[in-house]
């Protein structure tokens, strides 16, 4: 399983930022917005799927990409 810190990488969260700016309506249509290639957006959105981070609904282009949370806070806290 991948850690919070690669799950939340600054490329992660800059997609998800555009997720949240521009909704896309499909996974072309995001991977189109952030220059990345379709196939590695859609593996980064599987994994974010998994922590519940985005959702993919079905649209009229395909799968609409919709963020889970309209914001976040992260607590770390110290193992005892």
């Amino acid at each position: 399983m991948k850690s919070v810190a690669n799950v939340l990488s600054k490329e992660n969260q800059q997609l998800l930022k555009v997720i949240a700016d521009q909704q896309p309506q499909s996974v072309t249509e995001l991977a189109t917005l952030t220059g990345r290639a379709v196939s590695n957006v859609s593996r980064t959105l599987k994994t974010l799927g998994k922590y519940n981070l985005v959702e993919m609904q079905k649209s009229q282009n395909g799968l609409a990409v919709k963020l889970r949370y309209q914001s976040m806070l992260l607590l770390i806290q110290p193992l005892e």
